[in-house]
């Protein structure tokens, strides 16, 4: 399909959007024609309202399953300036939303706490309850690996109530997704399952591939955190079905970011079933694709996974090497829980070495960090996997 581009490009490209509907895919070989397009209308006060729509259309696609940030991020920048010359505070809010969306992608946690305040202040102050549920959306995700952001109650009844006001399914699909692994990580299974299911059916009642791939892969990790912290094998066949129907899903999309945490789960799974070369093999395939979209979160997990895979097989270098990049990662992302259990996969690799006095020091600090976990529940049964690495190795 040739297209051509006019003086009216933006209102064409609306059209042919709006015609075929989704996905999206078919626009892939026209991303260069859509920046340009798009560049020049964001900067133009006549032509800023349609490019804006425009960009809100493609943005997700290019930018988030495609992880071609980078390139799209800098159209944000152009949005807000204009935005802010004329003084659209709607506007506004959806882009800040959009910002904490990339810098979440990214890894500057920093910056994405910071844009979603700002979103959600705005919004709050316009009463635009989808934006509100949207920011909510990314808080909630940004709280699973910066534990500065804490999931509160409060926090959560402000969501579940803005979602009520709203018709958008989708976007309260999307909040429950989002929720759900942030009360698994709080070891609130129940709760977590339950919001994983909701929007399971929902993508499932819609036939929304996309939707069904990230609800399906949420309620796999969930059972996964099931099967570990009740050491019950029989979750795993739960997270297995999940797993494979997250797989079908997404083959039919163009969500590549989900490559890396397909390719971690299934190699957690095999590491629960203490098959480490194939969960070693998992690990560095996860890693790979992390690595390729540039995401310093995926790249966390997937050496943290690898390092313990190889320690379990006595590659005792490479362990090391992966579990010392991990460390330094969750230290840089100020998230003590997962420190903590970094260095306990470091001391009971060291154990296996046989160098105990290495191992004790492992021991202490991660004690020391187990200590700054918030979370009671969180901070017990980090102790406990101290406790249980002691009891195992030294008399």
């Amino acid at each position: 399909m040739e297209f051509r581009l006019s003086a009216d490009s933006v209102s064409d490209w609306l059209r042919y959007i709006k015609n075929a509907g989704e996905p999206l895919n078919w626009l892939a070989p026209y991303e260069n024609n859509l920046l340009t397009v798009l560049q020049q209308g964001l900067n133009r006060e006549r032509q800023f309202r349609q490019s804006y729509e425009l960009l809100t259309c493609v943005f997700p696609y290019f930018a988030l399953s495609l992880s071609h940030t980078e390139k799209w991020s800098l159209l944000l920048r152009d949005a807000l300036l204009m935005a802010q010359d004329i003084k659209d505070n709607d506007l506004q809010v959806k882009v800040f939303r959009w910002m904490g969306e990339v810098y979440l992608k990214v890894g500057q946690h920093e910056s994405a706490r910071t844009a979603f305040s700002t979103a959600l202040e705005r919004a709050e102050a316009g009463q635009i309850d989808d934006m509100k549920v949207a920011v909510y959306t990314g808080l909630f995700k940004l709280q699973w690996f910066d534990l500065k952001q804490t999931l509160t109650k409060t926090l959560v009844q402000q969501a579940l109530e803005a979602a009520r006001l709203i018709d958008d399914r989708a976007l309260q699909a999307d909040l429950f997704v989002a929720l759900a692994p942030a009360y698994s990580q709080m070891m609130e299974t129940e709760t977590a399952l339950g919001y994983g299911q909701t929007a399971f059916a929902y993508w499932k009642s819609v036939d929304n591939h996309s939707g069904v791939g990230r609800s399906a892969y949420t309620l796999a990790a969930i059972y996964m955190h099931i099967g570990q912290i009740q050491d019950n094998m029989r979750f795993l066949n739960h997270a297995l079905i999940y797993l494979e129907i997250a797989r079908d899903a997404l083959t039919h999309t163009d969500d590549k970011w989900q490559y890396p945490l397909l390719a971690y789960e299934q190699a957690s799974i095999y590491f629960q079933l203490e098959d480490f070369e194939a969960a070693a093999s998992w690990y560095q395939q996860s890693l790979g694709e992390a690595e390729r979209m540039t995401s310093p979160q995926y790249v966390v997990i997937a050496q943290h996974g690898l390092g313990l895979a190889q320690a379990r097989l006595e590659d005792y270098a490479s362990a090391r090497h992966n579990l010392y990049s991990a460390l330094n990662h969750w230290d840089g992302f100020k998230n003590s829980y997962e420190k903590a259990s970094v260095l306990a996969g470091l001391a009971d690799l060291e154990l296996r070495a046989n160098d105990y006095g290495l191992a004790k020091d492992y021991i202490d600090e991660g004690l020391q960090c187990v200590e700054e976990i918030q979370d009671q529940k969180r901070r017990e049964f980090m102790r406990q996997q101290f406790q249980d690495i002691v009891d195992r190795f030294i008399p």
